[in-house]
């Protein structure tokens, strides 16, 4: 694990749009009153985010840890101790409503170790595959359970079969999740 410091923002984000190759593993803004953490799958799209949402990020000094990407073997990944989540959120056309449970969801998996793919080709709608790891504490995984069948669309534990099956399978009430815009 590398570790590099930005003295500005803007030096982040330049780093950021020319950086390939890597994966990001925390990105914190560190000063003498606050530390707040960021967390962004490679350098793209940490760069798109500060561009699309520059008040996001205060000024001040940037810590970022980050992987080679060529150090990382895909075969590592155990999906036996991982669950697989979907969620969407919805925006009505006639009304500032949001349909869905995607932001609550992610805001609440805070605590956890999740990786999430999100999909925003569509103006109108917006869906997420993510895959959470498996708390090893009893409470920690019933507290996980409730939270993705409130806010998520569809989730699966593993079962040991391979497979999401009906036995492992579960419709989760994000669609029914609704909050004003």
């Amino acid at each position: 694990m590398e570790t590099k410091i930005f003295e500005s923002k803007e030096q982040l984000k330049n780093w950021a749009k020319k950086t390939t190759g890597i994966v990001l593993a925390s990105i914190a803004l560190v000063n003498s009153v606050q530390s707040i953490d960021f967390r962004f799958p490679t350098p793209q799209v940490l760069s798109h985010v500060m561009e699309q949402a520059p008040s996001n990020f205060p000024e001040g000094q940037y810590r970022v840890s980050y992987s080679n990407s060529d150090d990382l073997d895909i075969e590592d990944l155990d999906y036996s101790k991982m669950v697989m989540v979907i969620a969407q959120e919805a925006h009505l056309a006639n009304r500032p409503v949001r349909i869905g449970g995607l932001r609550p969801l992610i805001e609440n998996l805070a605590d956890y170790t999740y990786c999430c793919t999100i999909n925003r080709n569509n103006p109108a709608y917006i869906t997420a595959s993510i895959w959470v790891v498996e708390p090893s504490d009893p409470i920690e995984l019933e507290s996980l359970d409730g939270l993705l069948a409130k806010y998520s669309t569809f989730y699966a534990f593993n079962d040991g079969s391979g497979y999401v099956t009906l036995n492992n399978g579960r419709m989760g009430n994000g669609t029914s999740h609704i909050s004003e815009i």
